[in-house]
Order: C-alpha cells, then structure tokens, then sequence
C-alpha cells in the first residue's frame, strides 16, 4: 500500500495544540494499529480503513504516515502534561514534583505502548527523535525546567545546568524504558520493579538531592516518598 506524500499536502510537522475532531478520529484509529501491528506494517490505508474516512482526508492533516505518528505523539505529551500540571497542588516541593514527573513519563509509557513501535529501526529511531525531542521539549520542557531551577533556589538539588540536566534525565529514561527493552528484548522498568527503582533513584541522586526523604516502593515499580 502506498505510503508517499500526497502531493498536494501543504502540512509541515507543527508542535502540538488543542486536538480536533478530525485529527482526534485518525489519532483513534491508529494507535492500536501501531502497537498491534507496528510501525512499518501500518499503512496510510490501514488507517483510513479503521478511521472510515478517505486517503484525501488524511492527507489535508498530515504529510504521512511519520507525520501522523509524531502529531499523535505529540498531542498525547501535550494532553498528559497540562493534565499533570493541572494537578500540582500549590506547595508542592521540586523533589515532589520531580518524582511525580518520573510518574508521568512511566505512566505515559504503560499507557500508549505505540511508542515502543518508534523502536522498530535505526532509520526510523533517528527520525522519530530527531522530531520528538523538539515536542517534547516544548511539552515538558517547561515544568521540568521550573522544578528544576525551583529546586536549585532552595537548596534540594546541586546547581546543575537546567537544560544538559534535561537532556541527560530524558535521555536516560528513553533508553531503560523504550531502548532496552526492545534492543535486548529484556524486561525494562515497566516489567521490573527493582529496576524502576535504580533508575529513579540514579536520577534523583544524579541530581545531587540534599536530605532526600525516604522512599517506598509502589506495585507498579514507581517509587513514593515516606
């Protein structure tokens, strides 16, 4: 089935906003195809089929099958961190914060396993980070980059550089959760308990925490302060 660029398409790939009707049907459709069937063996015409809608259709809100993944990324990360920050209690510490944070990522992940098909190969890791990082920065970027300078100011954690501290902390999180299990085909945080643990806890103290309080550990393998 053909997959190439309606030739008619002015779309280019735009950071996510409010997510129409339109966009939220093909959203719908696909992601169970993507994580049934990956990325590679879901067509255009796949899901359009699953949509009930037409190729023409699909190809006024997105340049292809690519633009459509990060898009569905892309207004997922959007919707899960404005309803994250939206239940931030006023007062909450940044190390609090921090670990609710780690919770989203873990969460987002065991929710939407698409993300799991990005993986699929190199040529397809390459492009998909390469646009995804620019999202999802744009998405948590934000409230990661608060917290973190919040929590420089009173004295929770070392000075470090707010955005190579970033950068470093997602970077790691990609590939223990998404990375790993797929390359090594070995259970990753989400399936290994002890796992999430060491890798919150490399975070949290890479951070350099001062007085770190106590932790628990959860069912689910996300960690709770004492």
């Amino acid at each position: 089935m053909d997959d190439a660029t309606y030739p008619h398409s002015r779309n280019q790939p735009e950071m996510p906003g409010p997510v129409d009707a339109r966009h939220r049907r093909f959203f719908v459709a696909a992601e169970p195809l993507f994580e049934r069937f990956g990325y590679r063996k879901t067509t255009v015409e796949d899901v359009c089929r699953a949509a009930g809608t037409s190729k023409r259709t699909f190809y006024e809100l997105f340049r292809d099958k690519q633009d459509l993944l990060l898009q569905l990324a892309g207004g997922l990360m959007n919707q899960m961190t404005v309803e994250w920050e939206a239940s931030i209690p006023p007062g909450m510490s940044p190390l609090s914060r921090l670990h609710s944070l780690l919770d989203l990522y873990a969460d987002m992940i065991r929710r939407h396993p698409f993300f799991r098909a990005t993986m699929e190969d190199v040529e397809l890791m390459r492009s998909f980070g390469q646009h995804l990082d620019e999202i999802r920065m744009a998405q948590m970027g934000g409230p990661f980059d608060r917290l973190l300078r919040d929590g420089i100011a009173v004295g929770e954690f070392r000075p470090v550089d707010p955005h190579a501290a970033m950068w470093i902390v997602l970077g790691l999180l990609d590939t223990m959760y998404l990375l790993m299990p797929t390359i090594m085909n070995v259970p990753g945080p989400l399936d290994d308990p002890v796992l999430a643990k060491e890798v919150r806890q490399f975070i949290v103290r890479g951070l350099g925490v001062i007085d770190a309080p106590a932790t628990t550990d959860r069912p689910d393998g996300a960690v709770e302060e004492s």
